[in-house]
């Protein structure tokens, strides 16, 4: 019993931990990614999930991460949620989509496409810079899209030993 009261303490804590450092958006001059390289790296195959674990570890791993989730459908396997960083004068936008591969191995495939676009000061057509409201940009930058597998990975794995325990 004082074992899993731990892991609790634990998961909480990482979350609290999580929540204190949200994606960070590393501006990479002239990178240039062909649509197949976004696409790789926007998407990941997790085996041995089953697609409701899966989109209760989204959830979760979107709000560790400090994201407002605005919309969901679990019937539709959708979640959209979204970041604000006054500092930057930006909103992450993501979207997630998981399908199941409907395979043996119970293969799991998730595609989150992140974009940003600037904050909108309350003004008719502009935001905080003066250019147009919803002028958004993909997130072009590996280690955004990394930092959020990483922690699903993370949710996942704990998910995994709380089942098995």
């Amino acid at each position: 019993m004082f074992f899993i009261k731990n892991k609790h303490i634990l998961n909480i804590l990482f979350g609290i931990i999580l929540s204190w450092f949200p994606l960070t958006i590393q501006a990479e001059k002239n990178q240039t990614l062909s649509t197949l390289e976004i696409r790789t790296l926007q998407t990941r195959e997790f085996t041995q999930l089953s697609l409701s674990n899966a989109y209760q570890a989204s959830l979760n791993t979107f709000q560790d991460l400090g994201f407002i989730i605005t919309e969901t459908s679990p019937s539709l396997s959708l979640i959209v949620a979204n970041q604000t960083h006054p500092d930057q004068n930006q909103v992450i936008l993501a979207t997630l989509t998981i399908i199941a591969k409907n395979d043996f191995l119970n293969t799991i495939i998730t595609r989150l496409s992140l974009s940003t676009y600037p904050l909108y000061s309350g003004e008719e057509g502009t935001n905080l810079n003066g250019e147009s409201p919803r002028a958004s940009n993909i997130i072009r930058t590996p280690t955004t899209y990394q930092q959020f597998y990483d922690a699903f990975s993370y949710t996942l794995s704990l998910q995994k030993k709380l089942v098995n325990k």
